[in-house]
């Protein structure tokens, strides 16, 4: 939707525009406390544009609000100078980002009328504030003679004539009598000076970004009504993604009542999600959604959503403040916790949780609101066997206390506790299908001919080293893998398998020790090494399917026929690659992310957790192209991952971590 006919927004903030403005305020003071470190005046220019890209779609009070935290920080770290120079660089910021928003190329005009007025009314000011504070002004004006005097002495001594002293002289007489003429110009020039090159630095950043494209879609929370989840009954509905050509979901007729556990079951791509976020309050496409009051997002006695990725939902340094974000004091902490399992850990560090503790924590964040619907979108994918049962029996103990539960699964047997089981295909609820029959297992061999392709030689690497927040991941890890040949890393949480990945990968460079692909540093080489992150999400970072697949291949414009054969490498639809990244599910995205790496024709690919999220048909699929890729391509293939079934097929080693530390590196499995 274009900007200028976007629908107005009112009222206070809404969640999205708050974390806009504390994230986007949060980098202009620090912007502004580095650009005050560097001797170099146009460092400046940078501090407006976190403000430009807030006021390109943003409201003028969530402008107002990330200029008003960037003043305070600015204030700690600087004094009131500071705050003066974040003010007038955040409006510049914001007339920046209006004039683009309104006028595009030709706010150029917009933005030099504007800044002239700007400009002078801050000369005016300083001005003013140096004809008020004489000795300041008095101060500053010996401080300039005294320079240019020392300079001319300089110059005197090494035999300069007499000319330039008259010269010299002169300045200086002109600069003490009409100090406020060229002091105001000199602040006239600056401000219209940084406008138009923090224009012409946003409008060459903004062409390359979809920021002023990406709006929030959540429903508004209401304050002036009760919430009103349940029942809720779903009547003919239908969604559509923007610029897609089926439905997402398609004529779904559904009640939910008070008190019941369902369980809603599909491939990866069914609707699921989609479902879920009808049911957290999106309107849909066609079709109507009927409940007695308002959905309540977030609200007490409302709906709460949990996501699979629980560290995206975990806000507090500890436990306890954890819960306490954004809900009353007078929460019972321990009983809380007590009731999913956390007894005991309320002071306990939420960095240091596992997995499955950080699911638990999110799932208590949202009993905290004592919700009437808790959805649970896909909240096993990232545990392992044990907390994934664990999480499934606290759903019923949640449900069997009166709150509604909706799982979204792609797994049957999580469906064991629920009241009733809905089953979704692509977009349509149908009646339960027949189970698909398990192929066996083709457990996978050594290379015939072993050559080595990686290798790791005593890798050390600590984070934050030489500071006291020291903390070693990798300790004198040595590996070796050979071309064509597939390794399972296994290991408990914090064991440095993650670490491994991204040294492995180059994205990280090892404290100590060397790890080298084809005899060359992984940090040195680009394109050799792919690596699918466990949250793909973060390393999907284009607009929709086709230019991340297009431009991580490396490719000048979107190619829709190669982008198709790429996704059919993957098991994805063609038309996905119309799809916006944001509407696509977690399974979908994991796909996506490792198709755009294999479009790249690595000689190594690292996978971190690949099958989580994946249904039975994705996961087969998946393992037939990572055999593939191994036996027929020999990529060397290196599995992070909790979830082993299906793995015998692709790796024929495994290497198991502990504390950083390589306890057993599979040779002689591999022999």
């Amino acid at each position: 939707m274009n900007a200028a006919t976007r629908p107005r927004t009112r009222g206070p903030l809404r969640p999205p525009e708050l974390a806009a403005a504390a994230v986007f305020g949060a980098l202009t003071a620090v912007l502004s406390v580095v650009a005050g470190l560097i001797p170099i005046g146009v460092a400046q220019v940078l501090v407006a544009l976190p403000v430009a890209f807030l006021a390109i779609t943003g409201r003028v009070r969530t402008v107002i609000a990330a200029t008003t935290a960037a003043g305070v920080v600015a204030l700690i770290a600087g004094g009131p100078f500071a705050v003066a120079a974040v003010v007038l660089l955040a409006a510049i910021g914001t007339l920046v980002g209006f004039a683009q928003r309104r006028w595009g190329r030709s706010a150029v005009f917009v933005i030099f009328a504007c800044s002239v007025p700007m400009g002078l009314a801050v000369a005016a000011a300083v001005i003013g504030l140096l004809v008020v504070f004489e000795r300041t002004r008095v101060l500053l004006l010996e401080a300039l003679v005294n320079t240019m005097r020392g300079m001319l002495t300089a110059f005197e001594a090494a035999g300069s004539g007499p000319e330039l002293s008259r010269v010299v002289n002169e300045a200086i007489d002109f600069l003490v009598a009409y100090w406020w003429l060229w002091i105001g110009s000199a602040v006239v020039l600056g401000v219209v000076g940084t406008a138009l090159l923090a224009f012409g630095i946003f409008a060459s950043v903004a062409q390359r970004t979809t920021w002023p494209r990406q709006q929030a879609e959540w429903p508004e929370r209401t304050t002036t009504r009760e919430p009103g989840p349940l029942p809720v009954k779903l009547n003919s509905v239908s969604y559509r993604y923007a610029n897609a050509t089926v439905d997402a979901l398609c004529d779904v007729d559904l009640t939910i009542t008070e008190g019941e556990f369902v369980a809603v079951v599909g491939a990866n791509g069914s609707g699921k999600s989609t479902l879920a976020r009808i049911l957290a309050g999106f309107d849909p496409t066609s079709g109507f959604v009927d409940r007695p009051g308002p959905v309540g997002l977030g609200a007490q006695m409302g709906t709460v959503l949990v996501f699979q990725h629980p560290e995206a939902q975990v806000l507090g340094r500890t436990v306890g403040e954890d819960l306490r974000w954004g809900t009353s004091n007078d929460i019972d902490i321990d009983a809380l916790l007590a009731r999913v399992g956390l007894e005991g850990m309320a002071d306990r560090a939420t960095e240091d949780l596992s997995g499955g503790q950080q699911q638990r924590l999110a799932l208590a964040a949202a009993l905290a609101r004592s919700p009437k619907l808790l959805i649970a979108d896909e909240i096993t994918a990232m545990v392992d066997a044990d907390s994934r049962t664990a999480l499934i029996g606290l759903l019923g103990e949640i449900a069997a206390g009166g709150t509604t539960v909706v799982l979204i699964t792609h797994l049957d047997d999580e469906t064991a506790r629920a009241d009733r089981v809905v089953h979704l295909d692509r977009g349509r609820i149908i009646d339960r299908p027949a189970p698909t029959p398990r192929r066996a297992a083709i457990p996978a061999e050594p290379p015939a001919q072993w050559l080595p392709a990686l290798e790791l030689r005593d890798v050390t690497h600590t984070y934050a080293a030489r500071t006291p927040w020291a903390h070693t991941a990798l300790r004198n890890v040595s590996l070796t893998v050979g071309r064509g040949e597939g390794v399972l890393v296994v290991g408990a949480n914090g064991s440095g398998k993650t670490t491994l990945a991204w040294t492995i990968a180059g994205l990280l460079r090892p404290t100590s020790g060397t790890c080298t692909v084809h005899d060359t540093p992984t940090s040195n080489v680009r394109g050799e090494v792919g690596l699918v992150f466990q949250q793909a999400r973060l390393q999907l970072q284009r607009p929709t399917v086709a230019r991340e697949i297009s431009e991580v291949a490396g490719l000048h414009d979107t190619d829709y026929q190669y982008v198709a054969a790429v996704l059919k490498r993957v098991g994805l639809s063609v038309d996905l690659a119309v799809r916006p990244i944001d509407q696509l599910s977690g399974g979908e995205m994991r796909r996506v992310a490792i198709a755009a790496q294999l479009s790249r024709a690595p000689r190594v690919l690292v996978l971190d957790e690949p099958l989580a999220g994946l249904d039975t048909a994705g996961r087969q699929e998946l393992i037939s192209i990572l055999v593939h890729l191994r036996t027929v391509e020999h990529v060397t293939i290196i599995v992070i991952s909790h979830d082993l079934h299906g793995m015998e097929e692709v790796c024929s080693r495994t290497v198991v971590l502990e504390h950083g530390t390589v306890v057993d590196d599979g040779s002689k499995a591999a022999a």
